[in-house]
């Protein structure tokens, strides 16, 4: 999608980055991602990716639906060319965008729920998880396998207490995704951020050992 000259004026300071450029902010413009967020937090991450020029933003509400609305009408004040809309509870996923790249910050049970069901329906082909309980934990998976359902950090267990550092974590994860989004620099494999305080640790993501005598294949995996 070539940019316009209006889109090229918006996007200006982005695009003079080193190592961005007009080819990335146009991929940008076609780039495809699902939310999966409490309201304030979907919110934050929706202006930050749109504000950027993510071309389509679809989000999966963890709460209930009319919470959201304002969130529709602030994006397109932002900018009319970027669409955005609330996916309905269980919708069957449209032909070709079941495999959205997802985006998934987890401050409670509600959001950890649609999560699982979202990556148990569609199988994403990307995804960018953030635990916003202690320890805050960013879950970084460029492609399958491991997904957030088999990995061995068992990312989706229950939420504990939200951690002091959410915010931080949050927008860390926000900023992973523009950036596997966008192309920029190489994901190197699957792996987790873990932050305590103002330490993090990194490690590397697989999956997790199977518990029956045969190896389980995960809905992750191609058949």
């Amino acid at each position: 999608m070539i940019l316009s000259d209006e889109q090229i004026e918006r996007y200006s300071r982005q695009i003079i980055v080193p190592g961005f450029g007009a080819g990335t902010q146009e991929r940008l413009r076609t780039a495809r991602v699902a939310i999966v967020a409490a309201p304030a937090a979907a919110e934050t991450a929706a202006l930050y990716l749109a504000g950027a020029g993510v071309g389509h933003i679809a989000i999966h509400p963890a709460a209930e639906p009319r919470t959201y609305r304002r969130l529709v009408g602030r994006m397109n004040d932002l900018d009319a060319d970027v669409a955005v809309e609330i996916a309905a509870k269980d919708a069957e996923p449209a032909p070709g965008v079941g495999a959205d790249p997802v985006l998934a910050l987890l401050g409670d049970a509600a959001a950890a729920a649609v999560a699982e069901r979202l990556f148990r329906a569609r199988r994403p082909r990307s995804a960018i998880l953030a635990r916003l309980d202690s320890p805050g934990r960013i879950a970084m998976l460029p492609a399958p396998p491991p997904c957030p359902l088999c990995a061995d950090a068992k990312l989706l267990s229950a939420i504990g207490d939200r951690a002091a550092n959410a915010g931080v974590v949050a927008m860390v994860a926000v900023a992973e995704c523009l950036r596997m989004l966008a192309g920029v620099g190489e994901m190197s494999g699957p792996r987790v951020i873990e932050f305590t305080g103002l330490a993090t640790r990194t490690a590397a993501l697989t999956r997790r050992p199977s518990e029956g005598v045969a190896p389980a294949r995960c809905a992750c995996e191609t058949p």
